[in-house]
């Protein structure tokens, strides 16, 4: 669990940033000088962003499960053919 805290916590970080800005978005009056037909980028840009965030966070997680994994069934398969 240690081991992959630090993307557990990106991701965390990501989705808090993404409701404060989707918040920040629905309490103001915030245009940024665009189009109304060009608003509904701001959202869906840091929505995509945020998902790639999240799958890449989710990708690295279980690679880093699988790496231990492999190292441990390495290390057992290493005792059992030097007799240890």
């Amino acid at each position: 669990m240690e081991g992959y805290k630090k993307y557990r916590t990106i991701h965390r970080i990501a989705y808090i940033v993404f409701f404060f800005y989707l918040l920040l978005l629905a309490m103001s009056d915030i245009n940024f000088g665009l189009k109304n037909g060009e608003m509904p980028y701001h959202i869906i840009v840091p929505f995509i962003i945020y998902c790639v965030i999240a799958a890449s966070a989710e990708i690295l997680i279980r690679k880093e499960i699988k790496e231990k994994n492999d190292k441990k069934e390495n290390e057992i398969k290493y005792t059992k053919l030097s007799g240890i």
